[in-house]
């Protein structure tokens, strides 16, 4: 599934990004969107970043490569 970061940058399993506010990196292992539509997806804790505990909103991370 993409979906897109703050800045409208296409994101996807394997995107290197920066969650906004902390600063912390990592890469996408995850992103659940079944039976969610495009904007429930972007609006929704459904990103999970390795290292980083818990799940995030894509407008909560900010996009600094892709695989």
């Amino acid at each position: 599934m993409m979906t897109y970061d703050r800045n409208r940058n296409a994101i996807t399993t394997g995107s290197r990004v920066m969650i906004n506010g902390t600063g912390r990196t990592g890469i996408i292992k995850a992103i659940h969107s079944e039976g969610l539509d495009a904007a429930q997806v972007r609006r929704g804790k459904t990103v999970e970043v390795e290292g980083c505990e818990g799940k995030f909103e894509p407008i909560e991370l900010i996009r600094l490569g892709m695989h």
